[in-house]
C-alpha cells in the first residue's frame, strides 16, 4: 500500500488518481472530516484523518505502508519540521521507498519555502531510507485562478513582470512520474527536476491562451502593495503572505524555468505543451457550461 499525504489538495489528487489508475493501493492522509467527506465521494480506497504535525497520527498512518508521497501542507511554516517527524516514522515504520513532493530550485534561500524543502532533501540524505526527490516548476493549473477575469475581461493579473519566463508544467504529467516512481525501484535515489516545454512569459501564455480560446487576452502587473491587499481578504497567513511576496519578487528579477529533458524521458513521451493544456482546459470549460 502507497501513503499520500496531503492528499486532498489538487497535487496530491492527481497522485491518487494516477497511482489508482497504475492498480495501486492507496492510503490518503487529510486533514479534516471536510476533507475526509470530500475524498471519499471521489475515491473507494483507505482514509486516515489526522494531523501531520502530531506525532501519535504519524505512528499511525505507516501501518502496512511500503512507500509514501510526501506533500507537505502548501506553504506551511513547519515544513521543515513536518518533513523531519515524517522521515522519522517512515524509518521507523521500515517502508521501502520514500518520495518527496519538492520544487524546483529549492536551493533559492531568497524563496523561503523552497529553503525550507531543501533541507527536508537534506534530511532525506542522511536518513538511510530509500527516496527519490521530485522537483516539479509550477503548474499550469496555476493560472485557472486567474480564469474568470481571463474568460469575463480578457485579463490576467501577476504581481510580478509579464516578462518574466516561467517553464510551466502540466500537473497530471507530475502526477503520472510520481506514480511511474513509486511502481518501479530504478528510480532509488534520483532527483528529479519537472518542467514543462515550453520556456514562456506570462505575456506569452496569455497570447497562446487567446489563440486556444478565440479572443484577445492581456497580461496585467499590480503592485505587490496592490496583491497584499487582495491576499489580506482571504486569509493567508503572515508566513505564506510573506513567503509569496519574496517569490513574486525573485520571478520578477529572474523567472522561474528550466529543462524538459527529463520529465520527456521518464514519461517516454512529450510532455503536455502550455497550448495542448490551454484548448483542453477551454473544451472542459465548454462542456461544463453544457
Amino acid at each position: 500500500m502507497i501513503l499520500v499525504t496531503g492528499a486532498a489538495g489538487k497535487t496530491g489528487q492527481a497522485v491518487v488518481r494516477a497511482l489508482l489508475a497504475n492498480g495501486q493501493t492507496v492510503r490518503m492522509l487529510v486533514r479534516n472530516e471536510t476533507q475526509l467527506e470530500l475524498m471519499s465521494s471521489l475515491y473507494d480506497t483507505d482514509i486516515v484523518v489526522g494531523d501531520m504535525t502530531v506525532e501519535s497520527v504519524l505512528s499511525n498512518v505507516f501501518d502496512g505502508i511500503r512507500g509514501v508521497y510526501h506533500i507537505c501542507p502548501n506553504m506551511h511554516p513547519d515544513e521543515l519540521s513536518i518533513g523531519l517527524a515524517m522521515i522519522s516514522a517512515a524509518k521507523n515504520s521500515g517502508l521501502n521507498q520514500f518520495v518527496f513532493h519538492s520544487v524546483l530550485h529549492p536551493q533559492v534561500q531568497a524563496m523561503p519555502h523552497h529553503w525550507q524543502k531543501m533541507r527536508v532533501e537534506e534530511a532525506l540524505f542522511t536518513s538511510g531510507i530509500p527516496y527519490t526527490i521530485l522537483q516539479p516548476a509550477a503548474y499550469m493549473q496555476n493560472i485557472l485562478v486567474e480564469w474568470q477575469n481571463i474568460m469575463q475581461l480578457g485579463i490576467i493579473r501577476v504581481p510580478y513582470s509579464p516578462e518574466s519566463m516561467g517553464s510551466p508544467v502540466d500537473l497530471k504529467d507530475v502526477a503520472d512520474v510520481a506514480a511511474l516512481v513509486l511502481c518501479e525501484r530504478d528510480h532509488i535515489g534520483a532527483i528529479y527536476e519537472l518542467c514543462g516545454p515550453d520556456v514562456l512569459s506570462y505575456q506569452e501564455q496569455a497570447t497562446i491562451l487567446s489563440e486556444a480560446i478565440g479572443r484577445s487576452i492581456y497580461v496585467e502587473q499590480i503592485s505587490l502593495d496592490e496583491w497584499k491587499v487582495q491576499a489580506n481578504d482571504v486569509g493567508l497567513s503572515t508566513y505564506s503572505l510573506e513567503s509569496l511576496l519574496k517569490m513574486f519578487s525573485y520571478y520578477d528579477l529572474y523567472g522561474f524555468w528550466g529543462g524538459s529533458h527529463v520529465l520527456r524521458n521518464l514519461l517516454q513521451r512529450p510532455p503536455t505543451s502550455f497550448m495542448e493544456f490551454a484548448i483542453n482546459q477551454n473544451k472542459k470549460n465548454q462542456q461544463d457550461l453544457l
